[in-house]
């Protein structure tokens, strides 16, 4: 968590928090797959220092040990070597949204628009070749592309006329959006958190703004269950999955412009679990949920994707 440009590590009870770094100037956190390395805004912290200040739209975690980072920019996909500093070019569409890494590390994900103008999310190998059409929707926006941690299924959401979708796709599919709706709404979806243990738990973000960490009126929405009180009349950002069913939650009682209070969220599904909410800290300005993933699964089979894109 991060107070007052501090950033703590604390387990899931909130007790005996340790300082890991301090003069902290972003609330953007995310720990690295192995929970060995951090990334705080466009910088990453490894127990040897820090390597940052990227200038990219965006970045991912390569997986499955986060050893490297993907790096989204204007017209470019790129990845980095944590260790050596070693940059790889591995563009392959004219402009790239989003990416998410294919857990077992081989494969990843992307969204965004071909040089020949195709649309849609595409699949290909960690070096950014042998892309695949594995998507598209006409007319429509795709946004939030994540894997299970078990590789299997994909989610992502999708916006048109309207109606936002958060589709479950299967890699199966013969290049239409034809994933099961699994969450449907009039506002805006994103921040999409399947758990890591188990793909049916899947939370997301309900009303935000794409790039805004907190937004005010928006909520957490978990995949058929409902939040309890007080967290429903909160504005609230989904952080991560601790464990199979619980999941760690930042609300603001007093709006976007004041501190958070981090609360755990159990589901109430597995034995000896209860249904039910408890806070864990006040008064803390972000947070990253840190936790111990299953092991890497298999790389994808794509038995009846589509023919590979033209060069």
């Amino acid at each position: 968590m991060l107070v007052d440009g501090r950033l703590y590590g604390l387990g899931p009870d909130g007790i005996s928090p340790r300082c890991l770094l301090a003069d902290v100037t972003s609330t953007d956190i995310e720990w690295g797959p192995l929970g060995d390395r951090v990334r705080i805004g466009d910088q990453i912290v490894t127990d040897s220092g820090q390597v940052g200040l990227f200038g990219a739209n965006s970045l991912e975690w390569t997986a499955p040990t986060g050893s490297r980072i993907v790096g989204v920019s204007p017209g470019r996909l790129w990845k980095l070597d944590l260790e050596d500093g070693t940059e790889t070019e591995i563009t392959f569409l004219e402009e790239t949204e989003k990416v998410s890494y294919h857990p077992a590390g081989l494969h990843l994900l992307a969204v965004g628009t071909s040089f020949d103008g195709q649309y849609g999310m595409w699949l290909a190998t960690n070096q950014g070749t042998e892309p695949l059409l594995l998507a598209f929707d006409e007319g429509a926006t795709l946004s939030d592309p994540v894997w299970s941690w078990l590789g299997e299924p994909l989610f992502v959401a999708s916006h048109f006329d309207g109606n936002w979708h958060v589709h479950r796709v299967e890699l199966t599919s013969d290049g239409a959006l034809e994933g099961p709706i699994v969450v449907e709404s009039e506002s805006p979806i994103d921040l999409l958190k399947p758990s890591s243990h188990d793909p049916v738990m899947l939370a997301y973000r309900l009303a935000g703004v794409e790039g805004e960490e907190c937004v005010d009126g928006s909520h957490v929405g978990v995949k058929n269950i409902d939040l309890p009180e007080p967290l429903t009349g909160m504005t609230s950002t989904p952080i991560g999955w601790l464990s199979v069913e619980r999941l760690l939650i930042l609300a603001y009682p007093d709006g976007c412009d004041a501190r958070a209070d981090l609360w755990s969220f159990s589901a109430g599904l597995c034995p000896g679990s209860v249904y039910g909410a408890s806070m864990v800290i006040s008064g803390v300005d972000g947070a990253a949920a840190r936790q111990a993933e299953p092991p890497a699964p298999p790389p994808p089979d794509f038995t009846g994707i589509i023919d590979p894109a033209p060069a």
